[in-house]
């Protein structure tokens, strides 16, 4: 297995694997695995991609061959992972495309997708756009905007929170963000303010400051931003003493707060902070679900987390469409998604074909949603307390700073 990407030689050096003298079939990975981007999360999604193709390969491969892994960086910018789509299809040959974080990013690849006829399977991207655009060479393996925050707006409705601030950053997904919310909790009574910012915006000061000397001030907070953005967000707004705090509640809408950089940067301050993952390790508890969990562990010593459980489903569901057509042709690879049901980690997926609403064309409309509250230093988020939903919830409400 050969894995590629543009970081630095040295790492590079460190990831390649030398391909056998067998032809392989190749699968592309594309993932923000250097600033601006979400580092750690491109990382668990490309772990997940790894343990993924070494589990196929441990099987025998696909159609007799060795299968491949080239991870392009993208750097979560739009411009790079169009560069690095076009490099995978073209000069690498590669048969599929998954992963990608950052919701611009995978807007941008999609006509990629198109133009190369070969499937590209979303990752870490939620914007309602990335399937909205009915790209039908384009699926994805986690959630839209108006499917996770519809989920997380039910939750905000049974937790009776009354007064709500959302601070996003200026992006598809960002906008998303505050747009279902307000949507979900018109006519509830509650109050809904929001702000915008540029996802280069280090210093969040001004607008954390103008909600500490609201009257009244929110009892909800949600940070809408992604990358080392949410965490900066995060760490001001506690040591400023708005949130988690007696009397303001903190939501992070981005996936960075279920990777470990979340404690390096926060400590003892992440205590409180609530998360919404797109699948919890263990959940459901299957046999999957805990081989899976068990040997990420074993490989990368630490928790897998739902990204990494992304990746894994990405390159898995490309391997059984790639089966059950017994080709590797794009077009069929395609066809045979759209026929797919295959019992993942996270549970059974499939790409629905419904074209209304527009974000559910070959989306999987059954991703497990989950709010989650940090409840100790260092914590994992399969070990965090579940808020939502309802029924799988292990703790009765949400716990304030004291």
């Amino acid at each position: 297995m050969r894995v590629l990407s543009t970081l630095a030689a040295i790492a590079v050096t460190a990831m390649v694997v030398p391909a056998v003298a067998q032809e392989t079939l190749k699968i592309g990975g594309i993932a923000p695995l250097s600033p601006p981007g979400g580092v750690q999360t491109g990382e668990s999604l490309r772990d997940g991609m790894i343990l993924a193709v070494e589990e196929l390969n441990a099987a025998g491969g696909l159609l007799g061959k060795k299968v491949e892994l080239i991870v392009e960086d993208t750097s979560g910018v739009p411009e790079k992972g169009v560069a690095a789509f076009e490099r995978l299809a073209s000069s690498e040959g590669v048969v599929a495309v998954q992963g990608s974080a950052h919701s611009a990013v995978c807007g941008a690849v999609g006509p990629v997708a198109a133009k190369y006829d070969i499937p590209f399977i979303a990752g870490e991207c939620w914007s309602d756009t990335v399937t909205a655009a009915q790209i039908p060479q384009v699926f994805r393996v986690t959630v839209a905007n108006s499917l996770v925050y519809s989920v997380a707006a039910d939750w905000v409705k049974e937790a009776g929170f009354k007064n709500i601030a959302i601070i996003s950053e200026n992006s598809d997904w960002g906008a998303g963000v505050i747009d279902v919310f307000t949507k979900n909790l018109e006519g509830t009574g509650a109050n809904v303010t929001s702000f915008t910012a540029e996802n280069t915006v280090t210093d969040f000061t001004p607008q954390l400051l103008q909600l500490k000397r609201a009257d009244p001030q929110p009892d909800l907070i949600v940070a809408g931003f992604t990358g080392s953005g949410l965490l900066l967000m995060l760490k001001q707004a506690a040591d400023l003493g708005l949130a988690p705090s007696s009397e303001t509640a903190i939501f992070a809408a981005g996936a960075d707060v279920l990777e470990p950089e979340f404690w390096n940067v926060m400590g003892d301050q992440g205590v409180h902070v609530i998360g919404n993952p797109a699948g919890l390790p263990g959940k459901p508890d299957t046999e999957k679900s805990r081989s899976f969990s068990a040997a990420f562990q074993a490989k990368f010593d630490r928790p897998a987390n739902a990204v990494a459980m992304e990746g894994y489903d990405g390159v898995m569901v490309i391997a059984e469409a790639i089966k059950a057509q017994k080709s590797a042709d794009p077009k069929k690879i395609q066809a045979g998604l759209r026929e797919l049901r295959w019992e993942g980690p996270r549970g059974e997926i499939y790409f629905s074909q419904d074209k209304e609403p527009g974000w559910m064309f070959q989306q999987w409309p059954d991703v497990p949603i989950f709010v989650i509250q940090y409840s100790e230093a260092n914590q994992s988020p399969k070990d965090a307390a579940i808020l939502w939903p309802k029924g799988q919830a292990t703790v009765d409400e949400i716990v304030l700073k004291p």
